[in-house]
């Protein structure tokens, strides 16, 4: 029996690839994590631009928190089980009237899990609209697999360090945006082509997003990474298991980070992404 979806989302999931909006945090936990996210570049100047872009819900409470949010991850689990690691996460910040944009892309292309039983779930910290630069998903696009690439999109404001930029020209489908307001998430296959566009609005468009998968899917390559076991039970050993972030050890936190965001580093090296530390 499902613990937040509903058959009908969970059968949509499967075929077109996404599944939204899921309202998941209350008003006042998306002011909480909106807060703590702009104390932080207030504090910590271009943080999310630099290595605290990648897994920071190791590096903060409140973001390992944000990741671990009970109906958050009973959604997860409607769609992958009740067994979940969280691989990866990321902030995505368009301020108004700016130019940035992310381009067609799969998130699976450069972490290499195989099987992709990888999804993402992204958080809506402000309104998402079409205005705003909401998601834009190409449906049923993830049952094609990993796509080849075109030449890197790295010129302009694209969000994506590594610029990767999927040729959409003879896909038959129109791009679905994905309206979200604060508190609402969207959860997408990470192998579902997904990009958005400028933000024309008023207000910042905030989200964060996190990847998840089960423990018994492996990755490409050979490199080794790893990620933070938050429900069920590991029995598998195919990543090197991440510690969540302690109250008050601010020194222990970042460090461990630093390693974990070294080892994710390599593995996207290793799968062709030469320009990730792009926005160092």
């Amino acid at each position: 029996m499902p613990k937040v979806l509903s058959e009908e989302q969970i059968s949509g999931y499967r075929k077109d690839g996404f599944v939204a909006p899921i309202p998941i945090f209350s008003a006042d936990e998306v002011k909480a994590c909106r807060d703590n996210v702009e104390h932080t570049e207030a504090t910590m100047t271009e943080f999310f631009r630099g290595i605290g872009g990648t897994k920071f819900y190791l590096r903060f409470p409140w973001a390992f928190e944000m990741a671990t949010h009970p109906k958050l991850l009973d959604a997860v689990e409607d769609l992958i089980g009740p067994n979940i690691m969280i691989y990866h996460n990321t902030a995505w910040i368009k301020e108004p009237e700016d130019d940035a944009y992310v381009s067609w892309h799969q998130d699976n292309t450069f972490f290499g899990h195989d099987p992709c039983e990888v999804l993402t779930a992204w958080v809506a910290l402000s309104p998402a609209t079409k205005e705003t630069g909401c998601l834009q998903f190409m449906p049923g696009t993830h049952k094609g697999g990993l796509r080849q690439l075109n030449t890197p999109d790295i010129g302009g404001k694209n969000m994506l360090s590594s610029g990767q930029n999927v040729d959409v020209s003879e896909d038959q489908v129109q791009p679905v945006p994905i309206i979200l307001q604060p508190g609402e998430i969207s959860i997408h296959h990470a192998f579902l082509v997904h990009g958005s566009l400028p933000n024309k609005g008023n207000d910042r468009r905030m989200g964060i997003t996190f990847i998840y998968h089960p423990p018994n899917i492996g990755q490409l390559g050979e490199d080794r990474t790893s990620a933070l076991l938050v429900r069920g039970e590991d029995r598998f050993d195919l990543f090197d298991h991440e510690q969540a972030p302690i109250v008050d050890d601010d020194a222990g936190n970042a460090a461990r980070h630093e390693q974990a965001v070294s080892a994710y580093r390599n593995k996207v090296r290793e799968l062709g992404n030469r320009t990730v530390d792009r926005f160092d």
